[in-house]
């Protein structure tokens, strides 16, 4: 009993730090000899109006999404625990749906991996190999991205040891891309596939031995891309690290934020320096009614003031959930694809978007506020006023088109309904200024409407 009691705790204080919770709501468990199984699931609908997306041109439309999830849980004899998600995801109406027969190519594996507690008796080790969701701390560099029917997961091997209440020490390989051509034996048949490699150590704790709240994290990452096509091997490597420490007040829990990572490497004869830094501050007061919440916070993402030189500095985010951070209306990301490596950098101050125009980097001041004003109801609105970190330039032109991108207001309505269902209703409005009009070329506001119901047993 006490070495499954320590099993247990292994594992529920690393899906704490590192990878996401299973459902609380177990739908059936079933006893088979010295296995245990658990079946669970999430049933995810969506619709959504688009009254103007931006520089799109599309408007007044409607559409609807889903996920369909299925969670297997095996537990067998020795710490070893087997998971299986298989999932669906499309949206109504897809390839005819009601016209033919239905579609037979939206199933997926979300994740598959066998997950080990104290292998060969080394205690307070965990593995888990295979297909997995990762959340690094609160996800700013690599993350599941919730929001998304799909999701990500990625494909490789976390291996972790835990120290008590101080934190969990964590190494993470994984294989992000390998699109190259294989013969039978998965043999490789090309040179120079494409082919990109990510490494993650990361140290992640809590403040609780020092005797106060709040988490802490240093992590590395390492990431090379190899590809033809790209004329040269990528090298970019992100040191980062957060505090995020919590005190408990008279009147609230106050909260702050403090978060910075610097990259370094190469592509080719240039070389990358980008760097990004998170200051916040906020108070939650829980003994007060509707138990308002309030945060303010100041983002910064380096850019790239110059494209003809041999310097990369503009910040690249990895793999974040920038859905988490830089609005929900998705107008203004952190990231591009690896294939539009090139001379100017790697992230934009609009969504995969870098054509003929420097790649000028993010900074967001935002303001999230929060309230319960019923046990079954919580309200959300988040306003962001975004700006580049360099000018805008069209360097074909040499047309300078500053630095303001926009103002963001997102408003969201969350009922429970049942311990299973969660209903939602939520408007996102998007105003862009010069910089951002340039980019999309659309001078027009982004309205978004949402409505979800989220099953989850």
């Amino acid at each position: 009993m006490r070495k499954a009691l320590k099993a247990a705790s292994l594992m529920a204080l690393a899906a704490a730090l590192i990878v996401p919770a299973a459902p609380s709501v177990k739908a059936a468990d079933m006893d088979m000899g010295s296995t245990k199984v658990t079946i669970g699931g999430q049933l995810r609908e969506r619709l959504e109006w688009w009254g103007q997306e931006l520089g799109t041109g599309k408007g007044a439309e409607l559409g609807a999404t889903y996920r369909a999830r299925l969670n297997i849980k095996a537990e067998l004899s020795d710490g070893v625990t087997a998971v299986f998600t298989p999932q669906a995801v499309g949206y109504w109406g897809e390839n005819g749906q009601g016209l033919g027969l239905g579609d037979t190519t939206s199933f997926t594996m979300h994740e598959a991996y066998m997950l080990l507690s104290n292998p060969f008796g080394i205690n307070n080790v965990i593995v888990k190999l295979g297909r997995q969701e990762v959340n690094l701390g609160n996800q700013r560099l690599v993350g599941a991205v919730g929001w998304s029917q799909a999701g990500r997961s990625l494909d490789g091997i976390l291996v972790g040891y835990v120290a008590g209440d101080y934190g969990l020490a964590g190494f993470f390989y994984g294989k992000l891309n390998d699109a190259g051509t294989q013969d039978a034996w998965f043999r490789p048949t090309t040179t120079n596939e494409p082919d990109i490699d990510l490494y993650v150590a990361t140290w992640q704790g809590k403040f609780k031995p020092f005797g106060i709240g709040g988490t802490y994290e240093l992590t590395d990452i390492y990431v090379n891309p190899t590809s033809s096509a790209l004329g040269a091997d990528a090298n970019v490597n992100t040191i980062y690290g957060r505090v995020t420490p919590a005190f408990e007040t008279d009147f609230a829990k106050v909260k702050l934020n403090l978060e910075g990572a610097y990259q370094s490497g190469d592509f080719g004869d240039a070389d990358f320096g980008g760097y990004m830094f998170s200051v916040g501050a906020g108070a939650n007061f829980d003994q007060v009614a509707w138990a308002p919440s309030v945060f303010i916070g100041y983002d910064y993402y380096s850019g790239d003031d110059n494209p003809n030189d041999k310097d990369l500095d503009a910040f690249w985010s990895v793999l974040p959930t920038a859905h988490k951070w830089l609005g929900h209306a998705d107008a203004v990301w952190v990231n591009t694809p690896f294939y539009q490596f090139n001379g100017v950098g790697l992230v934009h101050v609009a969504t995969q978007k870098v054509g003929n125009f420097n790649v000028a980097g993010v900074k967001d001041l935002y303001l999230k506020l929060h309230a319960k004003p019923l046990d079954k109801v919580a309200l959300g609105l988040d306003l962001h006023y975004f700006k580049s970190a360099e000018d805008v330039v069209d360097t074909t032109t040499n047309t300078n088109y500053g630095s303001d991108i926009g103002w963001e207001t997102d408003f969201a309505l969350k009922y429970k309904y049942s311990k299973n269902l969660c209903l939602s209703l939520g408007y996102d409005y998007f105003n862009p200024d010069d910089a951002m009009k340039a980019v999309k070329g659309d001078d027009k506001a982004e309205h978004h409407v949402w409505a979800q119901a989220d099953l989850k047993f």
